[in-house]
């Protein structure tokens, strides 16, 4: 099933992601060689329409198509956590953001979008990072890391799953799966600074105290150079990473 979105103003059309996350993107995207592009979930298509302005060929995913609303772009029906209806090494660019977190396979969905990609293409995920130091400490102090939701919530959701966040995966497992599907991290990108993030700065510094007393074995074995990477463990909302299929 495939639709074209419907006509709206450039300004009508809102990110579901956040704004800063879409800049970053955008900005990275805008100095890359323009190529085949596939993005999904698409949502009502704010990332799309910027990328194909850029001179993108774009083709979007979208599990709920109806919310689709820029013109001129198809949008495929597509749940990343059963299959992507496009041939093996089909896209330049693959873009997930804010994907991820709603999949219950995970897994499955990071293998079909490394599927879809060609050999040496690029992946962008975005999804929120559970891993930085604000994150740790609501982990410790309120036992979650992301707002607990009630039946009533899902219920009010229109009774989808997918509208929630069903999986935080940290950095070590993110890697991993990445590494697992042929994706080499390049790099991870840095949404907007929370300032916030500096006031557990103490106790940041006695992780990397720690860390760095303990042996080079303990360090590989706790992954010290991921999970306190400055990029990882001070950043913000997001990570977002930059990954090359091999």
């Amino acid at each position: 099933m495939s639709r074209k979105g419907i006509s709206e103003s450039d300004s009508a059309i809102i990110p579901k992601a956040r704004k800063d996350t879409h800049k970053v993107i955008l900005d990275w995207l805008s100095m890359q060689k323009r190529g085949s592009l596939f993005d999904v979930p698409a949502g009502y298509g704010h990332l799309s329409m910027h990328l194909k302005n850029m001179g993108y060929q774009v083709v979007c995913g979208e599990v709920e198509p109806d919310i689709f609303r820029v013109k001129d772009i198809e949008c495929i029906y597509t749940d990343l956590n059963v299959a992507i209806p496009m041939p093996d090494g089909s896209f330049d660019y693959v873009c997930c953001v804010d994907g991820l977190e709603h999949m219950t396979d995970p897994h499955r969905a990071v293998s079909e979008l490394a599927r879809v990609l060609k050999p040496g293409g690029i992946a962008i995920f975005a999804l929120p990072n559970y891993s930085n130091i604000e994150k740790r400490f609501r982990y410790f102090w309120r036992g979650y890391v992301t707002r607990p939701k009630t039946l009533e919530d899902y219920q009010g959701a229109g009774s989808n799953v997918f509208n929630f966040h069903n999986t935080t995966m940290p950095i070590t497992i993110l890697d991993l799966l990445f590494a697992i599907n042929g994706l080499k991290v390049e790099t991870i990108l840095q949404d907007k600074v929370k300032g916030k993030q500096y006031f557990f700065l103490p106790l940041l510094l006695i992780l990397k105290l720690e860390a760095s007393l303990s042996g080079s074995r303990s360090r590989e074995r706790h992954r010290s150079d991921l999970t306190l990477r400055r990029e990882v463990i001070l950043a913000g909302n997001d990570l977002i990473f930059v990954a090359r299929k091999g």
